[in-house]
């Protein structure tokens, strides 16, 4: 019996290859994990061509024989999950040692003798999968002879999945065409198109930590400093890590993740469920617009503090309102290669050159497109957004063409239009659209309630948007977040002030949270777990 461990470091963060904990980096630490798998035969990194690989390793090249070596690696330069799944046969294929016999056909068909028992398959970025974890979830495999197994529950990162040699071929068919880049989801993504045709054992968590959403990987700051805090406070294996995330909720509040900005506070549309007008005027008659050079210093203000970071463009105001949108796109977008930029829309006001012209210039999800539409019927329609229905469908058809799997259409949820959902639905999946239903928000009581149903979880936990979010308002000033609708004091200026001290200044509302204590405007609040990034 041999194993095989698959470790995944296409574009991986220079962050992985940086020391950790004081000693070896994320990557180094995952190559160690590898040579300790049971029954351990051998690395196989999936790598891009410009990844760096340790001096020992050998490039496989596809439909060659070669001697055995500790660690081989396939490179590409540009994957996509059609040619993961190519690159999991080939390492499949290869025997475990020149002259080795499999101690079991398990895992293939007799035509493949020296295959491996089975596949380790992680990220290069990962330096805290749990040995005894992978050894568990490695006997659960064997024991009922699955084709794939995994564990449930757990952080992200502490354990691997685990495949048997004849998976990747039947995978195949499921693969083909799937030119979408590769994604840490990606494998599991493609069995579950058909996953009641295979065999699958699942080892769960003793308790479920999946809405921490807590990932103990080294692909951002804010998570490589998550990973070291739990470290710190004592987590060193799955067991530890668990029960620090179980008891010290505040040590996964990092760096923020999103950062919603007003750029305008105009609108086309007066909608009939936006606080905004009753906050600061008809948003029709407004006027006001964020400087470009402005934004761009702001933009560039975030990277530094944030490293990567979601920009969106759609606080209190329509982005097409802004004369030089484009421009703005292109200068989030150019702030750094980790920065994604998410824009909703109302879907008026924005010329189709535009968005053809950023459609080509923009990679793969770096853009991502809400429009706003709650209603197929022009007449509420009209009750809820005013005028403008043909031009906002147009507009939602073009940035589907366009952008595909990174555009939405979105419905709010309310009373009015709870019937209408089952029309509005399927209508646009028909079209092949993605389609959210958005839950109503009285923004903690400061509209009334429209919600047809409570879906707040029964046991309240921190907020999620407190966690992750740091909102900038026209003129710079960051409220504590965006329900709060300025009932409490702003925390600072985000053109005249340190981001870090900013951020700071809402620790103390998070710290409550994680005691149970909801003051002012939390206590009315229902957007705690929602989230966004």
């Amino acid at each position: 019996m041999r194993n095989l461990a698959i470790i995944n470091i296409v574009g991986l963060s220079p962050l992985a290859y940086q020391n950790l904990l004081g000693g070896a980096s994320a990557f180094q630490r995952s190559l160690e994990w590898g040579s300790l798998i049971p029954e351990a035969s051998g690395i196989v990194l999936l790598a891009g061509t410009d990844s760096p690989l340790p001096d020992e390793t050998v490039v496989m090249e596809p439909g060659a024989t070669l001697p055995f070596a500790p660690i081989r690696a396939i490179l590409k330069e540009v994957w996509s999950e059609e040619l993961f799944v190519e690159a999991l046969i080939q390492a499949a294929e290869f025997s475990a040692a020149p002259d080795s016999s499999s101690d079991s056909p398990r895992g293939g068909d007799s035509d493949y003798p020296n295959r491996y028992e089975a596949m380790f398959y992680i990220w290069g970025d990962s330096p805290l999968i749990d040995s005894r974890l992978s050894q568990t979830l490695w006997e659960l495999h064997y024991k009922y002879d699955a084709e794939y197994s995994f564990a449930d529950g757990y952080p992200y990162g502490l354990s691997p999945e685990i495949i048997c040699p004849a998976l990747p071929g039947k995978l195949r068919p499921l693969a083909s065409g799937r030119s979408k880049a590769l994604a840490r989801d990606s494998l599991f993504e493609i069995l579950r198109q058909d996953i009641n045709a295979f065999d699958i054992e699942t080892h769960l968590s003793p308790e479920d930590l999946r809405m921490d959403r807590v990932s103990l990987t080294c692909d951002t700051m804010r998570n490589r400093d998550i990973l070291e805090r739990l470290v710190a406070a004592g987590g060193s294996d799955a067991p530890s890590i668990g029960q620090v995330i179980a008891n010290q909720k505040d040590l996964l509040r990092s760096l923020p993740a999103f950062f919603p900005i007003q750029i305008t506070d105009h609108c086309p549309q007066s909608c009939s469920y936006c606080p905004f007008p009753l906050f600061a005027g008809d948003p029709r008659n407004n006027k006001e617009h964020m400087d470009v050079d402005k934004f761009a210093s702001l933009c560039k203000k975030i990277v530094d503090f944030a490293g990567d970071a979601v920009i969106g463009l759609s606080l209190w105001g329509e982005p097409a309102s802004h004369p030089e949108i484009g421009t703005l796109i292109r200068r989030a977008l150019d702030a750094s290669p980790e920065v994604r930029v998410l824009i909703e829309t109302s879907g008026i006001g924005w010329e189709n050159e535009l968005l053809e012209e950023l459609a080509g210039e923009v990679g793969p999800g770096r853009l991502m497109w809400i429009v706003s539409l709650d209603a197929s019927e022009p007449e509420l329609y009209g009750r809820f957004r005013g005028d403008g229905l043909a031009e906002a469908e147009a507009c939602a058809d073009t940035l589907n063409r366009l952008f595909g799997s990174h555009c939405w259409i979105q419905a709010v949820r309310m009373e009015e239009n709870e019937e209408h959902l089952d029309a509005f639905y399927p209508r646009w999946k028909e079209k092949g659209a993605q389609v959210i239903v958005q839950k109503y928000n009285s923004f903690a009581n400061f509209l009334s309630e429209r919600q047809p149903a409570d879906l707040s979880p029964l046991n309240r936990f921190p907020c999620w948007h407190l966690k992750r979010d740091m909102p900038i308002l026209l003129d710079g000033s960051v409220p504590h977040c965006r329900t709060d609708m300025g009932r409490r004091e702003v925390l600072g200026n985000a053109f005249a002030d340190s981001l870090r001290t900013i951020w700071g200044a809402s620790e103390p509302l998070f710290e409550n949270h994680v005691q149970g204590i909801y003051p002012s405007a939390c206590a009315q609040c229902d957007e705690y777990y929602t989230f966004n990034f």
